[in-house]
C-alpha cells in the first residue's frame, strides 16, 4: 500500500479513538470534495448538503471498522459518500443527467481546490487512460450508482459487455495505479 499522508494517519488515529477532534479535520481536509460528489450526484445543493451530513454521520459512526491496511482514509470516506448518495438516488428512485467523468469527483470549486488535494491519489489522470467505453461503465457505475443492468439498458449493450468492461476497466485502473507507485 502507498505512503499515507501524515493527516490521514492523524485523523484515522482520532476517529478510532473516538475523538470528536477527527470530524472537524475531516471538515477542513476533505469536507469539499465529499460535498463535491455528493453535489455532483444528487445535482441539487439542497440534497447534497443532506445527504453529505448523513454521510460525515456514518463516518463517525463506523471510523472503527474502517481498516487502513485495506485502503486508504480518503477512499474509505469517498466509498461510504458515493454509497450514501446512491441510497439517497435509489430512495427517490431518480437519476440525474449523465454527465462526462470530468464533471464528477474531480472538478471542485477553485477554493475548495486550494484547501483539498482533490486527485491527490492520482486517480482522475488514471481514468483518463481508460477507453471512452469502460470509462463510460466505470462512470454509470460508482458515481451514478446503477447497476449493471441498468448500465445495459442505459447503453444498450448486452449484459455481458458491461460487466466485461467493467472488469477491464477496474484491472486497468490498478495495473496503472501500480506502475505509477512503482515508479
Amino acid at each position: 500500500m502507498s505512503k499515507r499522508p501524515p493527516i490521514e494517519i492523524k485523523i484515522t488515529e482520532l476517529l478510532q479513538a473516538g475523538n470528536r477532534e477527527a470530524v472537524s479535520l475531516i471538515y477542513d481536509n476533505y469536507g469539499a470534495v465529499l460535498f463535491g460528489l455528493c453535489q455532483r450526484m444528487l445535482g441539487s445543493k439542497e440534497d447534497a448538503e443532506e445527504v453529505f451530513q448523513e454521510a460525515m454521520i456514518k463516518i463517525w459512526r463506523y471510523a472503527k471498522s474502517y481498516d487502513p491496511d485495506k485502503a486508504r482514509l480518503y477512499t474509505w470516506m469517498m466509498n461510504v459518500t458515493r454509497n450514501t448518495c446512491i441510497d439517497q438516488i435509489r430512495k427517490n428512485d431518480r437519476r440525474p443527467q449523465i454527465q462526462d467523468i470530468d464533471t464528477h469527483v474531480y472538478n471542485v470549486d477553485s477554493a475548495a481546490q486550494s484547501q483539498t488535494p482533490v486527485d491527490h491519489i492520482g486517480l482522475r489522470k488514471e481514468i483518463d487512460k481508460l477507453r471512452p467505453e469502460e470509462r463510460k461503465v466505470l462512470e454509470l457505475a460508482y458515481f451514478k450508482g446503477f447497476t449493471q443492468g441498468e448500465i445495459a439498458k442505459d447503453l444498450n449493450i448486452p449484459l455481458g459487455t458491461v460487466k466485461t468492461r467493467a472488469r477491464k476497466a477496474i484491472n486497468e485502473l490498478k495495473r496503472f495505479l501500480a506502475k505509477d507507485i512503482g515508479s
